[in-house]
């Protein structure tokens, strides 16, 4: 199975029945945090991606205090054969971050960490067409039957705003996790006003005080 099989498997377990009440309260504060786009817009289909993957790994839920993955992961990891056990555990343990694309070598991706300066290679990636050096985009790694593999979740940030981009993270890179997340979403709403004011220059946009 693909890993998208296994994430379908988290989100059916977590958003029907007594969550769906729950679900639509996230979205509402997914959206707060970064925007929205209409639906039926050619951005709605990205959008829902991001909502579904904060969904999974970053948010908790409000009854367990610990988000779905991790929480599938307790609830049910012991009862599965050995592989799929392995799966899961690694699953949530994902690095959720802001990455550079340091190069592209045939269909192996070389990226760095801009929180952690850590350095990874997505080997014989299914996603690498549209990569090229420079890129800075928002996205989920998981290490997927020994490999690390992409999440279905992409923000790609204008290169021409790599300086201020960086200058941000120097300001929350020792401290908690929380507010490497708040700055992650702060950059996708800037990105998404970014897609809706395209007459607008990116640099008056990614500043620290934005035109909108």
């Amino acid at each position: 199975m693909k890993l998208q099989s296994y994430l379908d498997r988290v989100l059916e377990a977590y958003s029907r029945d007594g969550y769906y009440e729950e679900v639509r309260r996230a979205k509402e504060e997914f959206f707060s945090r970064v925007g929205q786009v209409a639906e039926g817009s050619e951005n709605f289909e990205t959008q829902m991606k991001a909502f579904l993957d904060w969904f999974l790994f970053d948010r908790n839920l409000e009854k367990s205090e610990i988000c779905p993955i991790k929480l599938f992961v307790f609830d049910h990891a012991n009862n599965f054969p050995p592989e799929e056990r392995e799966i899961f555990r690694d699953l949530a343990k994902s690095v959720h971050s802001l990455f550079e694309l340091l190069k592209v070598k045939e269909s192996d991706i070389y990226i760095k960490d801009l929180f952690s300066s850590e350095k990874y290679i997505v080997e014989d990636s299914e996603i690498y067409s549209g990569f090229n050096k420079g890129d800075i985009f928002e996205g989920r790694l998981i290490k997927f039957r020994d490999r690390m593999v992409f999440g279905p979740s992409f923000v790609f940030h204008p290169k021409e705003c790599q300086a201020f981009i960086s200058k941000e993270i120097k300001k929350v890179r020792n401290l908690d996790p929380k507010h490497q997340l708040k700055l992650i979403h702060r950059f996708a709403m800037m990105k998404m006003k970014c897609e809706q004011y395209s007459h607008i220059d990116v640099k008056n946009i990614y500043t620290e005080t934005p035109l909108f």
